[in-house]
């Protein structure tokens, strides 16, 4: 009985780290996701600086950054445009980023801000850079965690579950093999 309630806690620990494992490669893919789609935003940018159409959006919103406390403590905010151009496209985007002043940021309602646009929808203030470059380096970093992970996930599950299973298997055969019959003695070897 006990050797059954020892064998179940090893069954379980290994599933522990097989749910462990599995999670960690989960978050690795949804990262890469996530990189990927963000590569697929800055090319859009990239392509909008890239054609040199200039249009004047209009700041029209203030958003709060609520996870971000600013100096002495106040939350920033970021100041958000939008223009629509003559066929329909409506361009939107983040004008001036991490203000800590409430004030400023009020009076910055209405202004003119210049973007470039693609025609596709994509947009960024003039005068801003795209990251382009790292992105895309951390989606290659990011998938090759990925494809790491889950090629570990695979060699675990498979192959290191079995390794214990051959170990237990070999402590039953050995314990079995020491276990001497009541009334049998054992012979000693000189």
């Amino acid at each position: 009985m006990k050797f059954e309630t020892k064998k179940k806690l090893i069954t379980l620990k290994l599933y522990l780290y097989y749910s462990v494992f599995i999670l960690v490669a989960l978050i690795l893919i949804g990262g890469t996701i996530a990189s990927y789609y963000g590569c697929v935003v800055e090319q859009g940018r990239q392509d909008a600086i890239e054609g040199g159409v200039i249009a004047e959006a209009e700041i029209v919103s203030i958003r709060h950054n609520s996870s971000s406390s600013g100096f002495r403590g106040r939350r920033s905010c970021d100041l958000t445009y939008e223009y629509t151009d003559a066929t329909g496209i409506k361009y939107w985007g983040i004008a001036e980023s991490g203000i800590n002043n409430q004030k400023y940021a009020e009076s910055q309602i209405g202004k003119k801000v210049n973007i470039y646009i693609d025609g596709r929808g994509n947009s960024i203030v003039v005068g801003r850079k795209t990251y382009i470059g790292s992105i895309i380096a951390g989606s290659i970093i990011l998938t090759i965690l990925s494809i790491a992970a889950v090629a570990f996930d695979i060699w675990f599950i498979f192959f290191q579950g079995k390794k214990s299973k051959k170990k237990e298997q070999a402590k039953e055969t050995v314990a079995a093999q020491k276990v001497v019959p009541k009334g049998a003695t054992a012979k000693k070897k000189r």
